[in-house]
């Protein structure tokens, strides 16, 4: 079975229209619902690795229960920093065990792209027991300024059927009504998590590995703690900002470990393309990297399309008006 690739660069040249304008807002509806309807009679599934874990089975019963984490992250850390552990797939690897692959595959705007997904499957060939699930849908991000002095960051998944999206052979095609996320940022607290699952896996599944899953998928708001306590945060240009210009395509890559390196110390690489525009924006990076930033240019002429400047924690991009409407991108690394 050929694994499913991301589409070539050329596709985020152009910002798609949206075909189904209802899904995310409906996503996203759900969301707070869950998150402040006091009605709703939510089970407690324990407390494990400072996570309070909840389900929720409505009736008539869904295929997989509604499950529920909530835990605080790292102090120190914004939500902006911890957003892109989240939504980058070479990070998702190390906070979600059943996670295979994933890609955005369209952008519609700054803060809403089309993605596929893949979880991974519970054995092989005659010995499979559960075959792998693909999703596609709108993955997106909203933020809210709360009359409760609470800034709240969303960021969840949502499925739709694309007809240029067809069934992969030997994958089972999921459905997700909600995958997300509600940071919650107060001044000088740490942010708040809650995560938030409900899909259909559709197909077989065995009722003892449900409920496996809907205990231990909430248990993803612990380790992404884990994973910046270990790696620090990620670069990232900041999703809620105003971005001068287009955005094409953010990625993140690791860097596989040289010799002598523990897995903790394997660095990420992070791609940004647009569009440009004169003005200026930051990418943001640990300010723990203490020789800064490594920074290659791979479209655009520095000091004629824009400048870059490094600061603790940042490099300020500068674009120029020689660099107006060009292809411009840009890769970071640790030092």
């Amino acid at each position: 079975m050929s694994e499913p690739q991301p589409p070539p660069p050329e596709v985020f040249d152009t910002e798609s229209p949206i075909l189904h304008p209802d899904v995310f807002p409906e996503a996203l509806n759900l969301l707070k619902n869950f998150l402040t309807d006091t009605t709703i009679p939510w089970t407690s599934n324990g407390t494990k690795n400072g996570v309070d874990l909840d389900f929720y089975q409505p009736d008539p019963p869904l295929p997989a229960p509604v499950c529920r984490g909530t835990g605080l992250l790292p102090a120190g850390l914004t939500a902006e920093q911890i957003l892109p552990i989240i939504l980058h797939g070479d990070c998702r690897k190390y906070w979600d065990d059943r996670y295979k692959v994933g890609f955005p595959t369209l952008r519609f705007n700054r803060k809403l792209v089309r993605f596929y997904a893949v979880q991974k499957g519970v054995g092989e060939g005659w010995f499979a027991i559960v075959s792998p699930r693909d999703f596609t849908g709108y993955s997106g991000h909203v933020k809210e300024v709360g009359d409760d002095g609470v800034t709240r960051y969303y960021y969840l998944q949502a499925s739709a059927v694309f007809d240029d999206v067809p069934d992969v052979a030997g994958y089972v095609r999921g459905d997700t009504s909600l995958v997300g996320w509600a940071l919650e940022e107060k001044p000088g607290e740490p942010v708040k998590c809650t995560y938030i699952v409900k899909f259909d896996p559709k197909g077989y599944i065995p009722a003892n590995l449900i409920a496996q899953i809907v205990k231990e998928t909430p248990l993803c708001v612990a380790r992404v703690g884990q994973v910046i306590e270990e790696r620090g945060f990620v670069p990232y240009v900041a999703v809620h900002d105003d971005f001068p210009g287009q955005v094409r395509q953010e990625s993140l890559s690791e860097i596989v470990a040289e010799a002598g390196q523990t897995s903790s110390e394997g660095k990420f690489r992070f791609t940004f393309s647009w569009f440009g525009a004169p003005g200026t924006f930051d990418i943001n990076f640990d300010e723990k990297w203490v020789d800064g930033a490594k920074i290659e240019v791979e479209e655009g002429v520095e000091g004629e399309d824009f400048e870059t400047t490094s600061g603790k924690g940042k490099v300020t991009v500068t674009v120029k008006e020689a660099g107006d409407g060009k292809k411009l991108k840009l890769a970071i690394s640790k030092a």
